[in-house]
């Protein structure tokens, strides 16, 4: 049975959308999701309804402003969000309340990256522009490389400095992981594609 409340809150939650495709496709949008509240669950509805909300805003938006077509950019982000999920988990693994919430983070994280890539491969067959993965890659490692080298040197870090060295480190996980993902985004993209004939 449909709930008017629930394609309420949703047709408010299009306005997220950028204006030009909220014109064109917000009315289809809320008839849509009207009527799948009509033929199944409203708990199945609502998740599927989250999910595609919090992949395609962000990427309308990022389409918005760029003239080319969708880019892995929204995915590398999530993907970003959850390895920084799961060092937050395994830094503070000592507080079980600590590494649940950064578990937690880490797998919807990294369910909406995944979510999201396959959101971009299926709008468009065309090739993003070529991001430079491996400089992203290269200024991680270097970071952690230089973290480590100037703990090693100093020994033990002050109370003041532990804070600014451990966000340090984070930033060179985070971008070393970021660009691991590119690299593989990159691979997969370019790879050549074979036509068997039998």
């Amino acid at each position: 049975m449909s709930d008017p409340s629930a394609a309420g809150i949703y047709s408010g939650l299009l306005r997220f959308y950028p204006r030009r495709f909220r014109d064109e496709y917000g009315t289809d949008m809320a008839l849509i999701f009207a009527q799948q509240l009509r033929d199944e669950p409203t708990s199945r509805v609502w998740a599927r309804g989250v999910v595609d909300l919090a992949i395609t805003i962000p990427a309308r938006h990022l389409e918005a402003h760029m003239d080319r077509p969708p880019n892995p950019t929204v995915a590398v982000v999530f993907a970003a969000i959850s390895v920084s999920g799961l060092v937050l988990g395994i830094i503070g693994g000592s507080s079980l309340g600590i590494l649940g919430f950064g578990l937690a983070v880490a797998v919807v994280a990294g369910g909406l990256a995944v979510a999201a890539w396959r959101h971009t491969r299926a709008v468009s067959a065309a090739r993003p522009a070529a991001a430079p993965w491996w400089q992203v890659l290269l200024g991680g490692v270097a970071v952690l490389a230089t973290t480590i080298i100037v703990v090693n040197v100093v020994g033990e870090v002050s109370d003041d400095l532990w804070l600014p060295m451990m966000l340090t480190l984070l930033a060179g996980v985070v971008t070393t992981a970021t660009g691991l993902i590119l690299g593989i985004v990159h691979l997969i993209e370019n790879r050549p594609v074979v036509f068997r004939t039998d």
